[in-house]
């Protein structure tokens, strides 16, 4: 009985070590995201922090309910394109927040807009001169999207949330948090501001580290099922 060539077995167990190793990623991708899910059930039990009393840069603030008082610069806003939700594209603004009696600003995440019907159309947005209380919750900005293209950014449209550039295009120091607030007093209220506990994604996680494994066991059984069983019934 002939069996398997050595190019075919050295393929199969490369394919079946890569999609064990795959899965793997998945579920230690799950397991960090668990831990995040935690911390941020944790931070959100805590009483609200109010920014212009303390802002001390050592201080964990990672999804921590705070407050603050200032003043919104709509000329410095930044619209970030293709946010999807339910299947409909549209943007979240963010504008920058210059904390009252302090030097510190912060950008905030107003919320979602649906997209106009015509492509680049941007939305209204209604936004007062004179300070304002936002509330929500802090958060680190995560990783962009892929870039497609080295076109980043268009005018106030911007492909994915980069703090570096948005310093160095405003001269803007802004901290390295971005608040998701709820509804603001005077500011457009045709907003989402709907944030879903930041979807952690832990089911999709695990969702993917079941088809990686399914996929080596499907490796594993062509390989002995062609390369030894049926070769022995056909003999």
């Amino acid at each position: 009985m002939k069996h398997p060539s050595w190019t075919i077995t050295i393929i199969a167990l490369l394919g079946f070590g890569l999609t064990l190793s795959a899965a793997y990623w998945q579920f230690k991708r799950a397991d960090y995201k668990r831990e995040l899910e935690s911390r941020f059930i944790e931070m959100q039990a805590k009483v609200s922090l109010d920014l212009n009393k303390t802002l001390d840069p050592s201080l964990e603030l990672e999804f921590r309910r705070v407050n603050a008082y200032g003043t919104l610069d709509a000329s410095q806003r930044m619209i970030l394109d293709n946010r999807i939700r339910r299947g409909q594209a549209g943007y979240e603004v963010l504008v920058p927040l210059s904390i009252t009696d302090s030097d510190a600003v912060i950008l905030v995440n107003l919320g979602w807009i649906p997209r106009g019907r015509n492509l680049g159309q941007l939305p209204d947005i209604v936004i007062p001169r004179s300070p304002v209380v936002v509330k929500g919750t802090i958060v680190r900005p995560g990783l962009g999207a892929l870039e497609l293209s080295d076109v980043t950014i268009e005018g106030d449209i911007w492909q994915n949330l980069d703090l570096v550039r948005y310093r160095s295009l405003h001269s803007i120091d802004v901290l390295d948090y971005v608040i998701q607030s709820d509804p603001i007093k005077g500011v457009s209220t045709n907003f989402e501001q709907l944030w879903s506990k930041l979807s952690f994604g832990i089911d999709t996680h695990l969702s993917y580290a079941g088809q990686w494994i399914m996929f080596a066991f499907l490796i594993l059984f062509f390989y002995i099922y062609y390369g030894f069983i049926k070769q022995r019934r056909d003999a």
